[in-house]
């Protein structure tokens, strides 16, 4: 699995690290990693106490065997390169939990290929470059095959350094299959650095 995760993080990343720079942008392209807590509307997360308990046919099920956990982790990477003044394309990877823990089969694995705008003026730049980004995702897992769906989201890059930025970030990712993960959507709010 870690084999095919680095293999499709290199796919997604290729066109990113192979665009050309900018003409009007000295930096034409930027990296990123983040680590996220994430609200859900995960609804079946199975007890921990109860891993593997073997229920007898027919007997009714403990009452507490699922949870209604509504939080969980997003870690990832990513990058981008501009186009067009602000404008740029990237693509990211990362893992998603509905728990604290990426154990296996609840975790939910991430592809996305985005277009983003940086409200940044070229002439001066700025020490806060606010943007918003959104694509296509491909949700991947231990559950099932693959699954097409979106993300969506903004934030800002606070730069503390001139090549170094703390990322601030809220993503939503949605139309994820049941099969993938114990929850179909979730709200991530990123905090990251960003490297130009």
């Amino acid at each position: 699995m870690k084999i095919f995760m680095l293999t499709t993080a290199l796919t997604l990343l290729a066109p990113v690290l192979g665009t050309a720079q900018n003409a009007e942008n000295s930096y034409g392209a930027q990296g990123y990693f983040f680590l996220a807590p994430i609200v859900s509307n995960t609804t079946n997360v199975l007890n921990p106490a109860y891993n593997g308990v073997v229920f007898v046919p027919g007997e009714p099920l403990p009452p507490d065997l699922f949870l209604q956990g509504r939080g969980g982790t997003n870690i990832g990477f990513g990058g981008e390169a501009f186009v067009y003044k602000g404008l740029g394309v990237g693509a990211e990877a990362g893992y998603a939990a509905p728990t604290w823990r990426f154990d296996a089969g609840e975790t939910v694995g991430v592809g996305s290929v985005d277009a983003s705008y940086h409200f940044f003026d070229q002439a001066h730049r700025r020490r806060l470059e606010p943007f918003i980004a959104g694509g296509y995702s491909l949700y991947f897992g231990d559950r099932t095959d693959f699954q097409n769906g979106y993300n969506f989201g903004g934030g800002l890059n606070l730069w503390i350094a001139k090549h170094a930025a703390l990322r601030l970030e809220v993503r939503d990712q949605g139309n994820i299959h049941y099969f993938h993960s114990q929850f179909t959507n979730f709200v991530a709010f990123r905090v990251g650095m960003t490297f130009r």
